[in-house]
């Protein structure tokens, strides 16, 4: 644990804090979930692959685990899982359910920018919005191939630079998802969507900067998803409209895989 925060780390933490509450109800419904799900419809993983299916003995590291239902399914494929999570009131929900399902998982309290792991020490990494949205990218993913052993896995899963651009809320809960441009494509890079902060601080990077980051990183790129919602999925949030989200990509998913040595 870092002794100092950065602003957007001392704002996230802030907001999660509170928003662990009413996140909660989701956490409990994925924990019971034998196959993954994922996103703002809960997606089916088929098609997509984003768990390996074969876990067995390997270290695996979810960057901003939230709730921890990740940890839980890939426990459940033989993984040491372990969770890191910078909100004490997301990590009681995670410990609590870890305990009620009888999974075992470890739990860190951190930052996705400030990994507190050796280097090399796991196999597989992901991140479901947690620190693929609300971690610094320039800190986060360096860190991330840090601890990630050669030809190890990682995971991302955001939202795409599409939706963001036609969201025309100051506020993210009031926002809604319009056919028109609301904000730049450029320089998008670090929004608070409050100006008290009081919403935390999203970071949002172009695919050419994605590109360009995971390369200097150490990663090969091995596949960029554009994903639609699912034909008659029901989101469980007021901005993601099902009908703008088959016509236009609402989330996104990257493979890349650290280099060998």
């Amino acid at each position: 644990m870092i002794s100092e925060l950065t602003e957007s780390q001392s704002l996230n933490r802030a907001k999660w804090q509170i928003s662990a509450r009413s996140f909660r109800q989701l956490g409990e419904e994925n924990w019971q979930k034998s196959e993954p799900t994922w996103g703002l419809w809960s997606r089916s993983d088929e098609g997509l692959e984003l768990l390996p299916v074969d876990l067995q003995g390997k270290y695996c590291l979810d960057v901003g685990c939230g709730t921890g239902y990740i940890l839980k399914w890939m426990a459940d494929r033989g993984a040491m899982a372990v969770g890191l999570e910078p909100t004490a009131n997301q990590l009681a929900t995670a410990v609590e359910l870890s305990n009620h399902h009888q999974t075992s998982i470890s739990l860190v309290q951190g930052f996705g920018e400030n990994l507190p792991f050796a280097s090399e020490s796991f196999d597989f990494a992901i991140s479901e919005y947690g620190a693929a949205l609300w971690a610094d990218p320039y800190q986060w993913i360096p860190e991330t191939s840090r601890v990630l052993k050669p030809n190890a896995k990682l995971v991302i899963y955001t939202d795409h630079m599409v939706s963001y651009m036609v969201d025309n809320g100051l506020d993210e809960p009031d926002g809604k998802w319009t056919e028109t441009l609301q904000r730049p494509y450029f320089n998008a890079y670090r929004t608070k969507w409050s100006e008290d902060g009081s919403d935390g601080v999203e970071y949002h990077l172009t695919p050419s900067e994605w590109i360009r980051l995971f390369r200097e990183s150490g990663f090969v790129i091995d596949a960029l998803l554009e994903l639609p919602a699912p034909e008659g999925a029901t989101s469980r949030f007021s901005f993601a409209s099902t009908d703008w989200g088959r016509k236009w990509p609402a989330e996104q998913a990257w493979k890349v895989h650290k280099e060998p040595d």
